[in-house]
């Protein structure tokens, strides 16, 4: 994929790739190493923040740059999740538009809680197992200055937003990856930013948006076709991922109900599935999670994980899937997304 200038920051890499149009690409280490973007056209717009506020001013550093000093009109949130929404302070004098369902869903996130992982760390014994998993995944973040930014604009609706001669579109898709998903899509440069509808070791939240999932997936590929797509996560792509992540979660879907019946437990199933085509997704253990949110809704539980169950689970299920899959399972390079 050829790109326009190259923005190298010492956590982000932004990279144009359509005129006046950056795609900021962290190192893909696992949870909540996030991606954004910016559009330096008419008054600007930021398409998410990441997850704390170092990341999001090396994104306004990279706007100033390219904007001659300017600031952005305005940030989208692509959803609540803290590690696309985490930055908007940074951005606080934009105007900051939000899925009406994002300051509801974000009541599940607690700044002070996770704040607290971080600083005491992977190996506190003060911790407990799920917070530890959480301290290592959240390793190279630092929440000082955090807090919830509210909404200026809470759609429901599709919208259209003039930057000079740029017309951008922002869909709402949800309920996919959560209840506040936003997509945003420029047509004429065929360029999607799709939040986390879009990335390798995806992760649903509820039955009913990954059955919807699918179906935003296939209006992606069969309506909006773009030529390139930014992830929520992960690297620079284009349709055959989106395609391959539409056959991924068809084929969680298929082998769920094949193998699901009411006495089986989530560790269970999921050794169950087949998983062998998608061996080179980012910890593909993960798929532990969304089976569990799956058999929770089928079975009308709550469908949130108990995190300090997870760790054990996943380490159960990493052990599972080499035994199963040797060298087939490829070490992951969490540098690999910033090839060019």
């Amino acid at each position: 994929m050829k790109y326009g200038r190259i923005i190298q920051k010492p956590r982000v890499k932004f990279f144009e790739v359509a005129n006046g149009v950056f795609a900021g690409i962290s190192p893909y280490r696992g949870i909540s190493w996030a991606n954004a973007g910016f559009i330096n056209k008419g008054g600007g717009l930021v398409y998410d923040t990441f997850f704390d506020l170092f990341h999001a001013r090396e994104m306004r550093e990279a706007f100033k740059e390219v904007s001659n000093g300017g600031s952005p009109a305005y940030v989208v949130n692509s959803h609540y999740n803290s590690d696309h929404a985490w930055g908007n302070k940074v951005f606080e004098d934009a105007c900051i538009i939000m899925h009406k369902e994002a300051s509801r869903e974000r009541l599940t996130e607690n700044i002070a809680w996770m704040d607290s992982v971080i600083r005491r760390g992977k190996n506190s014994p003060e911790s407990t197992s799920g917070e530890r998993f959480f301290a290592a995944e959240f390793e190279g973040f630092d929440l000082e200055g955090v807090e919830w930014v509210l909404p200026n604009i809470e759609i429901k609706d599709d919208i259209n937003i003039r930057l000079g001669d740029m017309e951008v579109m922002i869909y709402n898709v949800a309920p996919a990856h959560s209840d506040s998903d936003l997509l945003l899509w420029m047509p004429k440069e065929k360029v999607l930013f799709a939040g986390d509808v879009v990335f390798n070791g995806c992760t649903a939240y509820s039955e009913e948006g990954t059955l919807n999932w699918v179906k935003v997936l296939d209006r992606i590929i069969d309506e909006i076709k773009p030529e390139i797509v930014v992830p929520g996560h992960g690297a620079i792509c284009g349709l055959d991922f989106v395609k391959e992540q539409r056959d991924y979660l068809l084929n969680l879907i298929s082998e769920f109900n094949k193998h699901y019946n009411d006495e089986i437990d989530t560790l269970s199933l999921t050794k169950q599935i087949d998983i062998s085509r998608f061996l080179h997704w980012i910890q593909p253990e993960r798929l532990y999670v969304t089976v569990d949110i799956l058999l929770k809704s089928k079975r009308g539980l709550p469908p949130l994980p108990i995190w300090n169950e997870v760790p054990a689970k996943l380490e159960d299920m990493k052990a599972f899937l080499a035994g199963k899959y040797g060298d087939q399972i490829k070490p992951w390079d969490p540098m690999s997304v910033w090839q060019e």
